[in-house]
């Protein structure tokens, strides 16, 4: 910091804050990126990783205030600190947990251990137990609510009310980039984009890109449902045949190995243990509670004999994934169907590949890295179902029902690519 210039008596004494304050510069990068034009889930992403910096914050999440047909809900849009499967995927509606009573207030509101709160709302996927002290600030554009910004540490003490003013000063600038987006009739669907990733199966598709999400996120629905048990069945049944229609489709095609592997878990499809406790489990605590009590078993068991066995484990994915498929077949979610790209964050399984074989979906897509030598990959291989792994970025850019063009010969994704290029692919074909 630069020490004050000597004056002669009387003068004002004047210090400039050069750039050795993190938190000035934090703040003044943080305006930047609030005006700076791109997709607005990558400027949000971008502004959360600043303010968990200038506010010592462990989560930084943002939930856009977006409409539906029965009512509006609180979207996670962007976050630091928790998976990236969960942008876009976790919804509150307006009142619902701490973060909907903010909106709903229109107040800020700070709890130093959340948990104990009558409001609050667990969403087990996001492991948020381990930040109990909770901050949520409602953002204002055009004079009503238009998103919430939530801060989490770790440790269980209360935001100081300093730190209460300082995180509403920084959330001022999330609801400029909302307002200017929105003032821009910015829209997700509108977008084009090129990204890059790592070719797994080679190929060229067009299609609509669909996202399986997660348990969490199908709870809504599934909680209007009556009769859960009995339709967790008809759905395990749906399943049943879809996968063993992919079973037969594929096994040609795969070596001894892979199709051993693959045969173990088809058999899945006939444990009568399992089916019962999806039965059982669904039936006493609901249709997604009892799935994930069925997962949660199916992982503890992983670990039975201490150190974790491998073999299990994989097992406890593919019952996770299966239960996942089962709920989103049972309240009518979309699953990868003909001409769609599946998006997947950073794993599939051998379930998941099978469904897509099943019911004929174009390509697969993954965020994070998958392993080439996984059970999934070989079973889209033997399919002839292209692969791209590894594409940054995709979160940020993508959203459900938006035009993809997979390019897995030469590892490129295009986002909503423009009628000029559709056309040529089409003329290709």
């Amino acid at each position: 910091m630069q020490e004050p210039k000597q004056s002669s008596p009387g003068a004002i004494r004047m210090q400039i804050h050069k750039d050795d304050d993190f938190r000035i510069d934090g703040i003044l990068r943080l305006i930047e990126e609030a005006r700076r034009p791109g997709p607005l889930p990558s400027v949000l992403k971008t502004m959360c990783e600043q303010v968990a910096v200038i506010a010592h914050a462990d989560i930084v999440s943002v939930y856009v205030r977006e409409q539906a047909k029965d009512g509006d809900y609180l979207v996670m849009r962007a976050n630091v600190g928790f998976p990236s499967s969960a942008v876009g995927t976790v919804r509150l509606r307006m009142g619902e947990g701490i973060t909907g009573t903010a909106a709903e207030v229109m107040r800020p509101i700070s709890a130093s251990v959340a948990a104990e709160d009558s409001h609050y709302k667990h969403i087990p996927e996001l492991g948020e137990e381990r930040y109990p002290s909770f901050l949520a600030i409602p953002l204002f554009a055009r004079g009503a609510v238009a998103g919430v910004l939530v801060l989490q540490r770790g440790e269980a003490n209360a935001f100081a009310n300093t730190e209460v003013a300082l995180a509403t000063a920084l959330a001022t600038t999330f609801a400029y980039a909302l307002e200017t987006a929105r003032g821009e009739n910015t829209d997700f669907a509108s977008r084009s984009a090129r990204l890059l990733g790592m070719p797994l199966v080679k190929g060229q598709v067009l299609g609509r890109a669909i996202m399986l999400g997660t348990l969490e996120a199908i709870r809504e629905r599934a909680s209007h449902m009556d009769d859960p048990a009995l339709l967790a069945e008809q759905a395990f049944e749906d399943m049943e045949g879809i996968v063993r229609r992919a079973v037969r489709k594929v096994e040609p095609q795969l070596g001894d190995t892979e199709l051993r592997r693959l045969r173990s878990y088809a058999l899945m499809l006939d444990d009568q243990r399992l089916r019962d406790t999806v039965h059982e489990q669904c039936g006493r605590l609901g249709l997604v509670p009892g799935l994930k009590q069925v997962a949660r078993e199916y992982a503890v068991a992983s670990f039975a004999g201490g150190a974790p066995d491998p073999m299990l484990e994989e097992r406890a994915a593919e019952v996770e994934s299966l239960c996942l498929l089962v709920a989103a077949s049972a309240c009518a979610f979309a699953l990868p169907n003909a001409g769609s790209v599946l998006i997947v964050a950073e794993r599939l399984t051998a379930m998941v590949a099978l469904v897509v074989v099943g019911l004929k979906g174009a390509a697969i897509v993954s965020a994070g890295q998958i392993e080439p030598s996984s059970l999934g990959v070989a079973v889209a291989r033997a399919a002839q179902i292209p692969v791209l792994s590894d594409v940054p970025g995709l979160f940020a850019w993508l959203r459900p029902d938006d035009t993809v063009m997979v390019d897995a010969d030469n590892g490129v994704l295009r986002v909503n690519p423009p009628a000029t290029q559709i056309a040529r692919y089409r003329h290709a074909k």
